[in-house]
């Protein structure tokens, strides 16, 4: 999977942001509060949190405003893009859109048929949302050391180290 584009509005500290990513490894930096880790978190919760989910709230914009808005465009395969769309919060929805060359989007599925997609799509292990299912932020290996905090990662490898023999 390659990112492409990251938009974020009212996410927490962010009111509004775009981020174009190049190819091979892209590195955020800069001073501490700038909102480096709330952009890896607005990432992690539009690939893998329902938009109805409660776990949103503490991504409230401080500010006031509207509801948390995160759009990220991917590439699974060549001419295979993606764009999820998710606004979080009481009126929130999901959009999935899939194109061939990254410009002409088609809608592919809304609401609860997003989450359901874009699983099957990373195809990371991680169970549809639905019955059954756990609440706020699915686990997985994958999506742990993918996109997690630094200090998760450093947890999940640690919990998944000692139990190896």
């Amino acid at each position: 999977m390659r990112l492409h584009q990251l938009s974020v509005r009212d996410f927490a500290g962010i009111r509004s942001t775009d981020i174009a990513f190049g190819p091979g490894l892209n590195v955020l930096y800069g001073p501490n509060d700038l909102g480096k880790s709330t952009l890896a978190d607005a990432i992690r919760l539009v690939l893998l949190l329902p938009h109805t989910s409660t776990e949103c709230k503490q991504y409230l914009p401080w500010t006031g405003g509207g509801d948390p808005v995160v759009v990220l465009t991917f590439e699974t395969a060549a001419q295979r893009f993606w764009r999820v769309r998710k606004e979080f919060g009481k009126g929130g929805s999901s959009l999935l859109e899939e194109s061939k060359n990254g410009t002409d989007f088609d809608e592919v599925d809304r609401a609860r048929g997003v989450d359901g997609k874009l699983r099957r799509i990373l195809g990371w292990g991680i169970p549809e949302p639905g019955p059954g299912a756990g609440k706020g932020l699915p686990t997985s290996f994958l999506a742990t050391a993918l996109l997690s905090t630094q200090a998760d990662v450093s947890a999940v490898l640690r919990e998944n180290l000692e139990g190896d023999p």
